[in-house]
């Protein structure tokens, strides 16, 4: 199973997995389940803090990439734990409206534009690499709009 993972707390071997859902995954703990809800509407964007056996464990998840903090450190990306920011409210708002103006600009490929900027924008604002995602998100915007419009252009003149 790829989001399995077989750690040992205080002497005891514990097997911890993560299996994805539509809106919720589930986290299993020994076999038990746990649900765990995303707190982004967009992708899949999570930090469950959990314990066992007196030990603090987190697991994150930002898109695709899930992974389980033991010790302050994660276990399959070798790096130190940092938290999450929160996803700014903005970010939400313009990564809808570049979906809207997407499907209402130029189709089904806008739509892919605008998801793919929003999807890199929710990422960056939430990367604790950036102090202010601001510029960053701000510049995909514009970007995914640019090219939305590039398309309805084309598009018409076909």
């Amino acid at each position: 199973m790829k989001n399995q993972w077989n750690v040992t707390i205080q002497g005891k071997e514990h097997e911890i997995s993560f299996k994805p859902g539509f809106l919720r995954g589930k986290r299993y703990v020994d076999g038990v389940g746990t649900t765990v809800k995303n707190t982004n509407w967009y992708i899949r964007l999570f930090d469950d803090v959990f314990e066992i056996d007196g030990e603090t464990l987190h697991l994150t998840a930002v898109g695709a990439k899930i992974d389980l903090v033991v010790d302050g450190m994660y276990v399959n990306a070798k790096k130190p734990y940092t938290p999450f920011k929160t996803v700014p409210p903005w970010v939400n708002i313009v990564s809808a409206l570049l979906l809207l103006s997407g499907m209402y600009l130029s189709g089904l490929f806008g739509l892919f534009i605008g998801t793919i900027a929003g999807i890199i924008m929710i990422t960056q604002s939430v990367s604790p690499k950036r102090d202010n995602p601001a510029p960053v998100c701000i510049a995909c915007a514009v970007c995914g709009v640019i090219l939305q419009i590039a398309l309805m252009i084309l598009f018409l003149r076909l």
